[in-house]
């Protein structure tokens, strides 16, 4: 095999992110033990659990918030990306964003484009682009404080989407989202999951925390299920959401069926 080849062996291999025996511990309290989960390019991975089961605290592990106490993240292979290089490939949507100075929704979407090298036309047209994936392109010359939750939500959805929105020569992309859905209604619900559904059809890893299983169920090709900072379940939804594992992790009763329009399970409460 050539070197050329070697090499480009070596990156496909690397082509994912990786959370390696990962553990958080602050004094006496255990955030994430031993928790390792993968994302490959092209899939969407759903993170769930009780509240306090470490959902957040892995993903600001992952984005590089929180230093781990132990264990390793790796981004495409390496784990020491300058943050300016790790911006072009990872983009993390937080549970909440906060901004309070009178910027007009496009400028606020602008931000996600700071760390490429595009003109300023360019970043207009993937700005333009980015909010009418989220439904928003009608909020472009709003001002962002007097926009409800659920439409800040959006805008910085599309803020993040557009930092990812150009293939990197870096390495594959990743989108991370910190319960996205919370402050939507069940359209723009919907709306924001066939999204991370479509970047992963476009060579996205996607890893999302959500609470609603149903809607982790229709949209995931694999689920991941903290409880107690560990994982205690893992699998395809099929695989991962049993009456079972969902009494002892959730502590509900429920009744597991088939989705009648989709090939996923559906979760009802008994």
């Amino acid at each position: 095999m050539s070197v050329s080849n070697q090499s480009k062996t070596n990156s496909s291999k690397n082509s994912q992110l990786e959370v390696r025996n990962t553990n958080v511990r602050i004094g006496e309290k255990t955030l994430l033990d031993d928790v390792s989960i993968l994302v490959k390019p092209g899939e969407v991975v759903t993170v769930l659990g009780p509240n306090g089961a470490g959902k957040s605290t892995l993903l600001k592990v992952i984005s590089g918030e929180i230093e781990p106490t132990s264990g390793d993240v790796l981004l495409n292979g390496r784990n020491d990306w300058p943050l300016s290089q790790q911006a072009l490939m990872m983009g993390v949507l937080p549970q909440s964003s906060s901004l309070s100075f009178p910027f007009m929704v496009e400028e606020v979407v602008l931000l996600g484009r700071i760390p490429c090298t595009s003109d300023h036309q360019e970043n207009l047209s993937i700005v333009a682009q980015a909010l009418e994936e989220v439904d928003g392109l009608h909020l472009k010359d709003r001002q962002y404080t007097t926009l409800s939750g659920g439409e800040k939500q959006r805008v910085h959805m599309a803020r993040v989407l557009t930092q990812i929105w150009t293939e990197s020569e870096l390495g594959k992309r990743y989108l991370l989202l910190d319960e996205p859905t919370s402050a939507l209604d069940p359209a723009h619900q919907q709306l924001t999951l066939k999204m991370a559904r479509k970047q992963a059809d476009q060579g996205v890893g996607v890893l999302v925390i959500l609470h609603d299983l149903n809607l982790a169920a229709r949209y995931s090709d694999r689920l991941v299920i903290l409880k107690e900072g560990a994982i205690a379940a893992q699998g395809t939804p099929a695989e991962a959401l049993t009456r079972e594992t969902v009494r002892s992790i959730f502590d509900i009763d429920v009744t597991i069926s088939k989705h009648p329009l989709y090939e996923c399970p559906l979760v009802i409460n008994n």
